[in-house]
């Protein structure tokens, strides 16, 4: 299977939801920027598409979704910061259909509509407690269905290399490490592929971890 890539538009054309945490300029840099890219490529070659139905959980800015569209048909996301109305009208200019919602996914609904691949990348490492989230990814997964995790290394080294490419105070945001995401995900779900970022390292030294998991059967 051909390594699935981060399809990127042009620089300019996105716009971050939040001027100081979305992290889209990133994606664009000379070298920090081909490391950004890489981890979400990381990812990325732990799926086997095609889908049916992909949510996209904290979609920001829409930078996943010209990558997320070429692997469904139907392609959702839910952000809580990011304004739905003025996210799509960007992603229709480059003839991308999203059906976006601003919310929480612990309260989000897609009604009886159930999704085959939940994607979350740089997400659960904000959030203290991921049980809540996790349980609302099952309840929205139907039977099988996939999630995708991808989020940074959580501890003291991540505070100077942070700093080096100008993200300043990520330990006031990163407060949960990917074994704490595991272990809570243990009643939902199995976790299938494991992939951390750069290749080739101990888990011990990555430095970006993602995680596929398979909803448990329904009892």
């Amino acid at each position: 299977m051909a390594r699935l890539k981060l399809l990127l538009p042009p620089e300019g054309v996105l716009q971050p939801n939040d001027v100081y945490d979305d992290p889209l300029h990133f994606y664009y840099r000379p070298v920090v920027g081909a490391l950004y890219r890489r981890r979400i490529e990381s990812g990325l070659s732990l799926l086997r598409p095609p889908y049916a139905r992909i949510l996209e959980i904290g979609y920001g800015s829409g930078l996943l979704m010209p990558t997320l569209v070429t692997l469904a048909p139907h392609v959702a996301g839910v952000d809580l910061a990011s304004d739905p109305q003025a996210t799509g009208k960007i992603l229709r200019g480059l003839g991308i259909e999203a059906e976006l919602h601003k919310g929480d996914i612990a309260s989000f609904s897609a009604g009886e509509e159930r999704f085959d691949l939940i994607v979350a990348f740089s997400i659960f490492e904000h959030v203290a407690d991921p049980s809540t989230a996790l349980a609302a990814c099952a309840r929205l997964l139907q039977p099988d269905g996939q999630l995708l995790i991808g989020m940074p290394r959580v501890d003291r080294l991540m505070v100077p290399l942070f700093d080096l490419i100008g993200y300043h105070g990520i330990n006031e945001h990163h407060v949960t490490t990917y074994r704490q995401v595991v272990r809570a995900a243990h009643n939902q779900f199995i976790l299938r592929r494991f992939r951390c970022f750069p290749h080739g390292l101990p888990r011990w030294a990555g430095l970006y971890f993602n995680l596929l998991f398979q909803k448990k059967p329904e009892r």
